[in-house]
């Protein structure tokens, strides 16, 4: 039985590899995010937030603690509602959108009757 003749890569085949590796990069500088994609809206925010400050979008923040008295943790934090204090760091500590997620009861489908 014959072995199969060997496949040659041709200059153009590459260079369509090339420039799908070159997307992949030029979207991770734009700050793409491949792991969030599909759930739930953007985020990956650089943005920090304060103690105090209302929360605009419902979603997973990343909790940075002052003086990292506690590795930094992901919560869920509804709009409209304020962010906490911390029991330890009070109004040091941060909050960082890492994705956005609508709270259930603030959709339009499942909104509470009043």
């Amino acid at each position: 039985m014959p072995l199969p003749s060997r496949v040659r890569v041709t200059r153009f085949a590459f260079s369509g590899y090339r420039r799908a590796a070159q997307k992949k990069i030029a979207f991770r500088a734009q700050g793409g995010n491949i792991r969030n994609s599909g759930r739930g809206g953007g985020g990956n925010s650089s943005r920090h937030y304060r103690s105090g400050e209302v929360v605009r979008q419902s979603g997973i923040y990343e909790v940075v603690h002052d003086r990292n008295h506690r590795d930094p943790h992901e919560v869920v934090m509804i709009s409209g509602e304020q962010f906490p204090d911390c029991e330890t760091c009070k109004e040091k500590v941060r909050f960082r959108l890492v994705r956005t997620a609508p709270y259930i009861f603030q959709d339009e489908d499942f909104e509470e009757e009043a």
